[in-house]
């Protein structure tokens, strides 16, 4: 069957489509490069034997990312089993000093092209018994004073996947959703973090390893489960003084 890839051309995203294409999947793959996105499903269907096929998206843009979606997986061989949303932008001048348009772009991306395509896509992952598979971040883990539109469009998430998991039981639609902490990408290039960086190719492999394995929700890596509870734990007096 197809897996739909958003946000696959690099970092997570990159690394889902080679595990997904390991793994025998077909695939689409959305990325904003056309020349990028196009690279790597040839790439890949070169070397896994899999027809992958990369669809250009501007998703800060695009009103309804879901018709051009859905054209391209008529197309496909195989039917529609695995959304995968694993895009996501951020900005350092996230800190409440925004105009109207940047704004509009973080949640274009970060919340708006989610919730477009999970709604676009769900009759036919409805039909094939599939899953989606969401991507939080540990930003969402409570309001900060960086990454304020990031984090509030990641923490919305969280409802997305109580909604579908309350809306449809396990037998017709599996729900999951990984809450990330840091990764090595673009995004933490060359940033002073407070915990070690996860290579993106380890967390595909667990991501990829679960897609049959029923609804859930976890933190990636698994220590941020920890690091998230003793954020919500302090007193809003201690976190406070933290400002980050």
């Amino acid at each position: 069957m197809t897996a739909l890839v958003v946000g696959a051309s690099s970092g997570l995203g990159r690394a889902l489509a080679v595990e997904l294409a390991h793994q025998g999947h077909d695939l689409l793959l959305v990325a904003s490069d056309l020349r990028d996105v196009e690279a790597v499903a040839a790439d890949l269907q070169l070397r896994h034997g899999v027809v992958a096929r990369g669809l250009a998206i501007d998703l800060a843009r695009s009103a309804n990312p879901s018709l051009q979606v859905a054209a391209a997986l008529d197309a496909m061989p195989r039917p529609l089993h695995a959304l995968l949303l694993p895009l996501g932008n951020s900005r350092e001048d996230d800190t409440l000093t925004l105009d109207a348009a940047r704004i509009g772009e973080l949640l274009a991306i970060n919340l708006h092209a989610p919730l477009v395509l999970v709604h676009a896509m769900l009759p036919r992952l409805l039909h094939a018994h599939g899953v989606i598979v969401l991507f939080g971040s540990i930003a969402g883990a409570r309001g900060r004073g960086r990454n304020v539109v990031y984090a509030a469009a990641k923490r919305a998430l969280d409802s997305l996947y109580e909604s579908l998991r309350q809306r449809h039981a396990p037998r017709e639609l599996r729900v999951q959703l990984y809450r990330l902490g840091f990764l090595a990408t673009n995004l933490t290039w060359g940033m002073r973090l407070p915990a070690a960086a996860a290579d993106p190719a380890d967390i595909a492999r667990v991501v990829v390893a679960r897609l049959g394995r029923g609804s859930g929700r976890w933190y990636l890596p698994r220590k941020f489960a920890l690091i998230a509870a003793v954020v919500r734990a302090l007193p809003w007096a201690v976190y406070r003084k933290m400002k980050g």
